[in-house]
């Protein structure tokens, strides 16, 4: 149970990471094709940082730095679905 919380939780930075990254990077792509980059870039951003933590023996760190982007990660997700409906961001 805590394993799914916390792999969901790295997914909800990953994408906060890759999203906020395409949209500085190509800020007019279509929603869909932007969600899609923005899960490969964000789990590569996050694979790498994990990777780094782990080779520094710095677990709890790297855990803690992603796991704590997990809220900015909803608030971008939402911020996603509202543009991709044609609505105004929150």
């Amino acid at each position: 149970m805590t394993d799914a919380f916390v792999g969901l939780l790295l997914a909800l930075a990953a994408l906060s990471l890759g999203l906020r990254t395409i949209t500085a990077l190509v800020p007019r792509l279509h929603p869909l094709a932007r969600l899609i980059a923005a899960a490969i870039i964000g789990t590569a951003m996050t694979t790498a940082t994990l990777r780094i933590c782990n080779r520094y023996n710095v677990h709890d760190l790297g855990l803690g730095l992603l796991v704590s982007l997990a809220p900015v990660g909803i608030y971008d997700l939402v911020k996603w679905w509202f543009r991709w409906r044609g609505r105004r961001a929150v």
